[in-house]
């Protein structure tokens, strides 16, 4: 299973892998947003009436925003962006601009009771909606398929990748719906180049470099 922006995940650690290079898991600094896409064709009438007909199925837009990040954050995302030959195959990614603090995390068997209002834009159905959670505390992170689903109570999460306790999860997790996606064509066409970062202005040398400030866009795969 592939996970923007680490690769492929390594079994119950926070980390991934592209051509056998380990990689942590990163949000986007700035911002995320998302919104469905109606693909609806709407015909107007000269008395006001509308002919209309659904062409397709709703699909999700999600765009991250980064600013000044480092060139060893962009070079990761690049690698990744390269790993998948831009738009050609999907991947997962959370929606971070729907994200929800439970009100609880408690064990059930051996999944993750999660207690939530907003469960609308989850599944059970493989293949519609956000069929998998992710919960991370910032640092750490869990994910699974969604297995369970109580309207506007809980979702229940199968256990599946990811480093992140109970107990740290209950502590400081959010959860945040996990989608299938591709990226826009020439996804990092919208990066600029910033400031050089010297080797005095930084506590770790692999940070050494410029900056880059850009926005990324997915599309759902699959209709939400």
């Amino acid at each position: 299973m592939n996970l923007f922006p680490i690769g492929e995940i390594n079994g119950s650690d926070s980390t991934g892998s592209i051509d056998g290079i380990t990689y942590n898991f990163f949000e986007p600094n700035k911002s995320s947003k998302s919104f469905r896409n109606y693909n609806n064709l709407v015909s107007l009438f000269q008395n006001q009436s509308k002919l209309t007909r659904k062409k397709a199925e709703p699909f999700l837009m999600i765009t991250y925003n980064y600013e000044n990040i480092f060139d060893r954050e962009y070079r990761q995302i690049e690698h990744f962006i390269d790993y998948v030959e831009d738009s050609l195959t999907s991947f997962y990614t959370p929606d971070f601009s729907r994200g929800a603090t439970p009100s609880n995390i408690a064990l059930s068997g051996s999944d993750w009771e999660i207690s939530i209002t907003n469960t609308r834009i989850y599944s059970t159905i493989t293949n519609v909606k956000a069929d998998y959670a992710f919960v991370t505390n910032g640092t750490k992170w869990k994910l699974g398929r969604v297995i369970s689903l109580s309207a506007g109570v809980s979702i229940t999460m199968e256990l599946t990748y990811g480093g992140l306790t109970l107990s740290e999860a209950q502590n400081n997790g959010c959860v945040y719906p996990l989608y299938c996606v591709y990226f826009t064509p020439n996804a990092l066409s919208d990066f600029e180049v910033g400031d050089f970062v010297g080797v005095g202005n930084v506590t770790d040398s692999t940070d050494v470099g410029f900056v880059y400030s850009g926005t990324i866009g997915f599309n759902s795969k699959y209709s939400v």
